[in-house]
């Protein structure tokens, strides 16, 4: 298993069992309100309660990568209230003139899993998976959401782990992708020329 897709995994471990990741509550760097992606074109946040792991942040030449969870987890009960658990990891890539939005199935496919559900609606494509979600952590479940959105020229892929059984691991992850978008969209700059 590479680095990059064990970190989000024994992430989400750490925030299931309850306990804190390294470096967080301890000294650590505290768990970000927002941070900005692709050189500011992208401002990432998450939905109430959420905060951006800054362990997690990568900033590449061909992609940034940030984590998003419970903002009282990863303080180690310091900020913010408890809310359900859960690991949204938001991919993302380099400028494209012309991007364009996959499909739901498409999603699915890439991922080499079955489509449960998905839809596109207001710029944003959801697919809900009906395996995978657990290969990546202990006492996860095997569903999970993928989604994916355009913000100024850039393709942006988010993914929703959750505990087994979890409603956001059912259709209220769909809900959940939703509001990221809409935080994404709100704080991200308007108007750039690309």
């Amino acid at each position: 298993m590479t680095r990059k897709r064990c970190l989000p995994g024994l992430i989400l471990l750490f925030c299931l069992a309850g306990c804190m990741p390294p470096g967080s509550g301890t000294g650590g760097p505290p768990p970000l309100a927002r941070t900005a992606l692709a050189d500011g074109a992208v401002v990432v946040a998450g939905a109430e309660g959420y905060c951006i792991d800054p362990v997690t942040l990568s900033r590449r030449k061909d992609r940034d990568f940030a984590v998003i969870a419970s903002c009282n987890i990863l303080s180690g009960g310091t900020t913010g209230r408890v809310v359900a658990p859960v690991m949204i990891t938001v991919t993302v890539g380099t400028l494209d003139p012309t991007p364009t939005l996959p499909a739901p199935a498409m999603l699915a496919r890439e991922a080499g899993q079955t489509l449960v559900r998905g839809d596109t609606r207001n710029g944003l494509v959801v697919a809900q998976l009906a395996g995978g979600g657990s290969d990546l952590l202990e006492g996860g479940d095997p569903r999970y959401w993928r989604g994916a959105f355009v913000q100024n020229g850039h393709m942006v892929g988010l993914a929703l782990y959750a505990p087994q059984g979890s409603v956001l691991a059912g259709p209220d992850g769909a809900a959940m992708l939703r509001a990221v978008h809409e935080q994404i969209g709100r704080l991200s700059p308007s108007g750039l020329t690309q």
